[in-house]
């Protein structure tokens, strides 16, 4: 190539790069944008746009899909290599449990790039193309912070509510009883000094641009910090306990088996995404439940403790001769809102063909012919009673504890016909599948609830 030829091409490549927009995030420059990836879309790549946004941000490649989080909130996109596949996922986005509009992230290079406005708006921030500039302007909202006071004595918490997402960090130090919070960016609303009885005070104050919270602690009083989900923005709450318990005991029943259930919405295809959320919210609560069922005595197994799916069919044969099981799902559903399905026989007749014979052939290896038929036909009619008598009682012990159940409904569930109708199906919201005390609370329902049938 000639000197004239070669300059030529610089000049064309300068022009191609110049006509790139420029990608402002808070009014800080970010790198890379670019509309050359899908037409008329502007891409990022992901980890220098997160870092921007103040966001953590994971890549999975095998899995197919880009986890932003930011505060409370989780931002997924389905991950594609090939440009002329951004829109065919369904869908692409998902916040929080909900599909968001917008195309998918595009792995090329090496790396991973996001789509800007879809991101932006799906973090509550607005997005604007700047014409004179040529630039691409993100301005995520600053978050309003209020506080509060809710419960009493070892159920007391705090909770710092915030109107749009961001980002926290926590400091706690055990030397002087004193935890902080540092909320980045988050504007103060004028709020009261707090005193309970797990603290001395809690007050909240601005510094140099953003929020922080000083919570001077009781003596030999431990902190408990998460976050979750609520509306557009997010609450941080701090519970109160001595050595990491901050809540009253679980009671104690019975040496017992029960089996607990992840669900997720299906397989694959149009639904892998919304799917895969499910999958890893439920999956996180029932450890979190497990934990707190051990506690209590309770020998738990769990039909799934990896992010791999298990088919219908194996999860269900684990209820195969297990005094009970209960099986989690996501649902639109307020918080502290469950809804509750148990084992029909009116309208399960299907559903239970299969569970005597999924009973009859665990039981066929263990007792003679005999011994088998009464089990089957008599364990099962009670079986389908336990189920309905628990589900009312855990209405009455979730109620006591401040939530609201609506049932139990009677359905033809598959999943329950292993255990022959001996368990709960149950659908939570998103916020309290992310709350390790709703973990908590639905554990001492769900022992209450048991204890109170005698032993059934």
């Amino acid at each position: 190539m000639n000197r004239l030829g070669a300059l030529l091409l610089a000049i064309g490549l300068l022009a191609v790069a110049a006509a790139q927009p420029q990608l402002l995030v808070n009014g800080v420059d970010v790198p890379g944008a670019t509309t050359t990836l899908v037409a008329d879309v502007t891409y990022a790549p992901a980890a220098d746009f997160a870092r921007a946004l103040g966001a953590d941000v994971a890549v999975d490649l095998a899995g197919g899909r880009v986890t932003l989080t930011l505060g409370a909130a989780i931002v997924q996109l389905a991950l594609v290599s090939e440009a002329a596949g951004v829109a065919a996922p369904r869908p692409a986005i998902v916040r929080d449990g909900r599909a968001r509009p917008g195309p998918a992230a595009l792995w090329t290079g090496g790396e991973a790039f996001v789509p800007v406005k879809a991101v932006g708006e799906a973090l509550g921030g607005r997005v604007a193309f700047l014409s004179e500039s040529a630039s691409v302007a993100v301005v995520l909202p600053r978050p309003s912070l209020s506080m509060r006071l809710e419960g009493f004595g070892v159920s007391e918490r705090l909770v710092f509510a915030l109107d749009a997402p961001g980002r926290y960090v926590t400091f706690h130090h055990p030397e002087s009883g004193v935890l902080e919070l540092r909320f980045e960016r988050a504007d103060p609303l004028v709020t009261p000094a707090l005193e309970g009885r797990s603290f001395v005070r809690a007050a909240v104050e601005r510094v140099r641009g953003s929020s922080e919270a000083r919570v001077q602690l009781a003596p030999g009083v431990e902190p408990r910090v998460w976050s979750v989900p609520a509306g557009a923005g997010m609450e941080v709450v701090v519970a109160f306990g001595t050595s990491g318990a901050g809540q009253e005991p679980i009671a104690t029943v019975s040496r017992t088996r029960w089996v607990l259930d992840a669900g997720h919405v299906s397989q694959g295809g149009a639904d892998a995404l919304q799917a895969d959320v499910e999958g890893e919210l439920t999956r996180a609560f029932v450890d979190l439940l497990a934990v707190e069922l051990a506690r209590a005595g309770i020998d738990v197994e769990r039909t799934r403790t990896g992010p791999a799916s298990v088919p219908l069919v194996d999860r269900t044969a684990m209820g195969v001769g297990a005094d009970a099981m209960v099986t989690i799902h996501l649902g639109e559903l307020p918080r502290r809102q469950v809804r509750l399905y148990v084992l029909d026989d009116a309208d399960a007749a299907e559903t239970l063909d299969r569970a005597i014979r999924w009973n009859a052939e665990s039981a066929l290896a263990r007792a003679g012919t005999d011994a088998l038929r009464r089990s089957v036909l008599l364990r099962l009619t009670t079986d389908l009673a336990v189920g309905r008598d628990w589900g009312a009682e855990l209405t009455r012990a979730l109620a006591a504890a401040g939530w609201t159940a609506e049932g139990p409904i009677g359905a033809p569930l598959a999943v329950l016909a292993g255990a022959a109708g001996r368990g709960l199906f149950l659908e939570m919201a998103a916020d309290d599948l992310r709350d390790p005390a709703a973990a908590g609370d639905l554990a001492r329902a769900l022992v209450s609830a048991w204890s109170a049938l005698g032993g059934r």
